[in-house]
């Protein structure tokens, strides 16, 4: 039968996790006569409010809305599985793990006619919500040597998606390896990370036209966008923001182009914004500028904006860098669709991700990720798992739509068509600031 064990740690308990095997995995043993598995969301920041399950990107709020959590449990020895369960539920289930609301966690006991007996494991764990993505999950009995990957529907966004793996080590009296034997639960919990990357764009004071044209939407284009997600090649270090960040690709299967850059090469679309939906009836004061003079402003999203800005927003399956090819253009567009203006988008100069040599994660289970080959810079940059890229500021919302709050609430203005910032969030695995150029 079945048993459910909620449990509600405190912080302490999450940083006890990296005492615990870097905190991936989990099993846990009850003096032999349970074993367990917590598992711990780590969204490294509030978490979502929202009722539905999915939430969307509007603002570097590191939250999560998760319904099913499944465990795949694979022998070592010939990679075959041996347990898998799904546990429904996660949101209404799962409790915080410490007061604030910084990720949740929840401990589940295999039923005793599935007890893992003597033998070397890995276990994975995938959060998820039903239908986001097409989930290759294998059944009890298969032999897999490949990472569980997802694959994005057709015509479909990316949706936030977590996952987290650890080997462990079951001993002839069925109680975990590297557990305290004198304590009544032995417990080694594995921490599920986001496996997309994000981006979002913040803009105020956005020209109305171009010469005599009329600038219709605004949106972000990229050199690549992928479709598939690879569970693999996890951060296992990773337990607290501005630590042991890790720059990994886990995406690939490139989608089909719907976009040109200016110069006509062949582009994705990453996010866009039509200025009717926050502008309706256009530059109302007929001044050349979409801002906040504008009396006809509406909030398009259900977060909290600055009165006359625009937000555009979507999660991402990371993309590597194309060498010798600037990644990232924004781009005014008219009704048509034309592009009348665009600027080029670029980390900033003291962004930590410059020069770093971005890894690929592996298709087999185990895999070592594989170095890219060239350095990121400034212009030719990847998107990486777990970050999330912006132009302007838009942390937690303004609690003041009438002023900007530098630093926490603070569109960029697309007036002075000077350099932008694009950022990666510490709430997340990194923050990164990128600009545009004139």
């Amino acid at each position: 039968m079945k048993k459910y064990f909620i449990s509600g740690a405190m912080l302490a308990g999450l940083m006890s996790l990296a005492a615990c095997s870097n905190d991936e995995g989990v099993v846990a043993d009850n003096n032999g006569a349970e074993q367990q598995f917590t598992i711990t969301l780590a969204s490294s920041g509030d978490r979502a409010t929202r009722a539905a399950a999915d939430r969307t990107l509007e603002s570097e709020a590191a939250g999560q809305s998760i319904e099913k959590v499944t465990l795949v449990v694979r022998s070592q020895d010939d990679n075959k599985v041996v347990y898998i369960h799904t546990l429904d539920n996660w949101n209404g289930t799962a409790t915080d793990y410490d007061t604030n609301g910084h990720g949740k966690k929840l401990t589940f006991t295999i039923p005793k006619a599935d007890k893992l007996g003597e033998g070397k494991y890995v276990v994975t764990a995938v959060g998820y919500n039903e239908g986001n993505y097409n989930l290759k999950l294998p059944a009890k009995g298969d032999v897999v040597d490949k990472n569980i990957t997802a694959i994005t529907p057709a015509d479909a966004e990316a949706k936030e998606v977590f996952a987290g793996e650890r080997k462990f080590n079951v001993a002839a009296d069925k109680k975990i390896e590297g557990t305290d034997a004198s304590k009544a639960i032995q417990s080694v919990d594995v921490a599920l990370h986001r496996q997309v990357a994000g981006a979002y764009g913040y803009f105020t004071s956005i020209p109305a036209k171009i010469g005599d044209t009329d600038v219709a939407s605004i949106r972000m284009v990229s050199r690549s966008k992928n479709t598939v997600l690879t569970f693999g090649s996890f951060n296992s270090s990773f337990t607290t923001t501005d630590a042991n960040v890790m720059y990994m690709v886990n995406g690939s299967v490139p989608a089909g182009k719907t976009a040109k850059f200016l110069n006509g090469d062949e582009a994705n679309v990453l996010f866009s914004a039509k200025i009717a939906d926050w502008f309706p009836g256009g530059d109302k004061n007929n001044d050349g500028v979409y801002d906040n003079e504008d009396t006809n402003w509406t909030k398009h999203y259900s977060g909290s904006y600055l009165k006359g800005s625009v937000f555009a927003s979507n999660f991402i399956v990371p993309f590597s860098a194309t060498q010798g090819k600037s990644t990232l253009e924004l781009q005014l567009l008219d009704a048509k669709g034309n592009v009348l203006y665009a600027w080029p988008v670029k980390l900033d100069a003291s962004n930590d991700q410059i020069g770093k040599t971005g890894e690929t994660a592996s298709a087999n289970l185990f895999g070592a990720g594989t170095a890219m080959g060239f350095a990121e810079t400034a212009d030719v940059f990847s998107l990486f798992r777990n970050h999330i890229y912006s132009i302007g500021i838009h942390k937690q919302g303004t609690t003041n739509p009438d002023k900007t709050d530098p630093g926490t609430d603070q569109p960029t203005d697309l007036s002075k068509i000077q350099n932008v910032v694009i950022r990666v969030n510490d709430n997340w695995e990194a923050l990164h600031h990128m600009s545009i150029d004139e």
